[in-house]
């Protein structure tokens, strides 16, 4: 929607401009159209994330927010949205129609890239998407204060009894059916050549403890959309590759749940 605002007013700027330069006779006036729609955007573009950075000043990241906010969700998910389209990321994405219908689960994915979460949280906007993430990307200017507003939840990852916190927070959020929630199993953006890092099993109980499905999404190409930018464009891959129900969920310890993810995400990866 956002996105689709700051181009219909970049056109309208455009043609404003060229109608009052009288610049509408010549054939080389579309070169200078075309020219203006760019500039427009970018002014478009600079004023919307001077907008956010104002608002973002007023929002206190030091209060403690009890419940996910689908507005803030929105304004994230929206900017997201625009961040995936003039990085020129194309995102191709397999087997959403096995999300379950009638509830929010926990997504569990690979992580190569910062554009991960990203990808996520716009390709599953019909489920309001919240991720786990560590406490520095909370710190980042305008996106972390949003971030926070809307529920995002930091996790202390060297310290067990801080990230059982988070784990609880996130469980509750579940058991509320507030938000779906997005986790990284690997703990941390995996910057080797292996395929994935060793499963925190520890990322599996917030299904546990909401006894909600489990999503498993495995990504490929992800970690080229920044080497691409900006003279190419980057085609990433997503694939819910497995949907672990509510009952197995149950039935199931977190060991169990996180080599059976872990497994299928190899298996799409590995092809």
């Amino acid at each position: 929607m956002f996105l689709n605002i700051v181009l219909v007013l970049a056109i309208l700027s455009a043609v404003a401009f060229m109608f009052l330069t009288n610049m509408v006779t010549a054939w080389y006036h579309i070169l200078i159209f075309l020219g203006v729609c760019v500039v427009s955007v970018v002014i478009w573009v600079f004023l919307y994330a001077l907008f956010l950075f104002l608002w973002s000043l007023t929002i206190d990241k030091k209060k403690e927010v009890k419940k996910t906010s689908k507005f803030y969700g929105m304004i994230v998910r929206e900017t997201m949205t625009m961040l995936l389209f003039f990085s020129r990321a194309h995102v191709h994405i397999e087997g959403k129609e096995k999300l379950p219908k009638d509830s929010k689960f926990l997504l569990v994915a690979n992580h190569r890239s910062n554009y991960d979460p990203i990808t996520s949280v716009v390709k599953f906007a019909k489920n309001d998407m919240i991720f786990v993430s560590k406490p520095e990307n909370f710190n980042i200017p305008i996106a972390g204060a949003f971030m926070h507003r809307a529920g995002f939840i930091p996790i202390d990852r060297d310290n067990p009894k801080n990230a059982l916190v988070t784990i609880n927070k996130a469980a509750e959020y579940l058991k509320n059916q507030e938000a779906s929630v997005g986790i990284f199993p690997e703990g941390t953006r995996n910057r080797t050549e292996e395929t994935l890092l060793e499963f925190k099993n520890g990322a599996f109980k917030i299904a546990t403890k909401a006894q909600v499905p489990i999503v498993v999404v495995a990504m490929k190409n992800m970690g080229m959309v920044k080497k691409n930018f900006p003279w190419k464009s980057t085609h990433v891959y997503a694939k819910i590759v497995d949907v672990i129900t509510k009952e197995e969920v149950m039935n199931s310890n977190t060991a169990e749940l996180s080599n059976r993810a872990r497994t299928a995400m190899l298996a799409y990866l590995e092809e």
